[in-house]
């Protein structure tokens, strides 16, 4: 977890959760406006982005509710656990992006096969693929992605930039797409430590810790839903 990130029990109040502590059965968990959680199951991980907020029902069949906001299922050996929101069930195999906003859930499958229901109707997506669902007339047919920024474009690029820590770097790239999601992961890893929703080039943002990161971006089209990520650029922040 990184940020603001707190965790409830039933209808008690919120606490901060804990880095490494766990999320029973019937509990909520939320992030703030900063925030990103990490749940890992033995055979998934649940990344859930800023300003959302999700929970695991004591229900029968185990599955896992998006109230709002977005989240990322990965799930390479076996089937997804459910995720659910007001208007969809996503379950399946790969990595997926789902947004609850509103009263419209979108799903973007950048890996895999995931199958979307919604009311009477379902959707099978595959990689590059994906659905905008709407209470009143359930899961659009499968779509095509937008497509990644290129990656002659990006700033830093393959050359690492430096910077020190909590100052500012600015992302740069091309495009004309409505709106884009950028990630800051660590060199070697595949765990999400940032993540935002912006609008048109540049975006700044500050890393708070040294090490080798490493940053990619996503289109959005104009019905919100986000394609593949670029190449990667690399940052380098050093308190030296």
């Amino acid at each position: 977890m990184e940020r603001q990130v707190e965790q409830a029990a039933g209808n008690s109040g919120w606490q901060q959760a804990v880095e490494g502590g766990t999320l029973r059965i019937g509990e909520r968990l939320r992030t703030g406006p900063d925030g990103l959680a990490r749940l890992e199951l033995s055979w998934m991980t649940l990344t859930v982005s800023p300003g959302s907020a999700v929970r695991f029902p004591d229900a029968f069949l185990l599955s896992a509710v998006l109230d709002s906001g977005r989240a990322v299922l990965d799930a390479e050996d076996r089937e997804s656990l459910k995720l659910v929101t007001a208007e969809a069930e996503v379950r399946g195999q790969g990595r997926a992006v789902v947004r609850q906003q509103g009263e419209t859930t979108l799903v973007t499958c950048l890996a895999g096969r995931f199958v979307v229901r919604g009311g009477e109707q379902a959707v099978t997506l595959l990689a590059g693929r994906g659905t905008v669902v709407r209470a009143d007339s359930g899961p659009s047919a499968a779509v095509t992605l937008p497509a990644p920024p290129p990656t002659s474009g990006l700033r830093p690029g393959r050359d690492c930039v430096y910077v020190s820590p909590s100052e500012p770097v600015e992302l740069n790239w091309r495009g004309e797409a409505p709106a884009y999601q950028v990630e800051i992961l660590p060199v070697g890893s595949d765990c999400v430590l940032m993540q935002r929703d912006v609008a048109a080039p540049p975006a700044r943002l500050a890393i708070p810790w040294s090490g080798a990161f490493r940053w990619r971006v996503s289109s959005r089209d104009v019905r919100g839903l986000e394609g593949s990520p670029s190449e990667d650029g690399l940052i380098c922040v050093d308190a030296k």
